[in-house]
C-alpha cells in the first residue's frame, strides 16, 4: 500500500523520544542540587529543635536549682538522639554558669554529608548564647 502525499504519519520518532529524554535529564540535573540543599536544611531543623529542647530543659533546671545542670542526665527526659534520629545529642559543662549542647550528625545518615553543618553547637556562658558553627547552619 503506497502512501499518498496527503496522509500524515502519527506517533513519535526515535529522535523525538531522545530529545524528550535529554530535556528531562537536563531538568533533573538543574533541580537536584536545589533539592539536596532543601533536604540538608530540613535535616538541620532536627538538630536545632533538639538543641532548643536541651536549652529549655537547662532553663527549667536553672530556675529550680539556681545553676545549670552539669550532666545531661540531670535534665530528665532529654533524648540522646534528635527526634528524626539524624543527630546524636551531647552536653558538656565545666561549671554551674555555663554549658554547651552539641548535635553531631550520625555518620551513617545523610546529614553527615552536610558541608560545614554536620555538627551544631549551642554554647551558653553566663547567660550569653552563641550558635556555632555559623548562622547559616542555624537558619534552616
Amino acid at each position: 500500500m503506497a502512501r499518498t502525499p496527503s496522509t500524515k504519519q502519527r506517533g513519535s520518532t526515535l529522535i523525538d523520544v531522545c530529545a524528550a529524554c535529554v530535556m528531562g535529564s537536563v531538568t533533573m540535573a538543574l533541580a537536584l542540587p536545589s533539592y539536596q540543599s532543601y533536604l540538608e536544611r530540613t535535616g538541620r531543623g532536627d538538630a536545632v529543635a533538639a538543641l532548643q529542647r536541651v536549652q529549655q530543659a537547662q532553663e527549667r533546671y536553672l530556675a529550680q536549682h539556681g545553676q545549670y545542670a552539669l550532666r545531661i542526665d540531670q535534665l530528665g527526659a532529654v533524648p540522646a538522639l534528635s527526634e528524626r534520629g539524624l543527630y546524636r545529642i551531647a552536653m558538656f559543662s565545666d561549671g554551674p554558669d555555663n554549658f554547651e549542647a552539641r548535635a553531631t550528625a550520625l555518620p551513617d545518615r545523610e546529614q553527615a554529608r552536610d558541608p560545614g553543618c554536620a555538627q551544631l553547637t549551642l554554647r551558653v556562658t553566663h547567660g550569653v548564647i552563641a550558635y556555632e558553627p555559623s548562622v547559616r547552619c542555624w537558619n534552616p
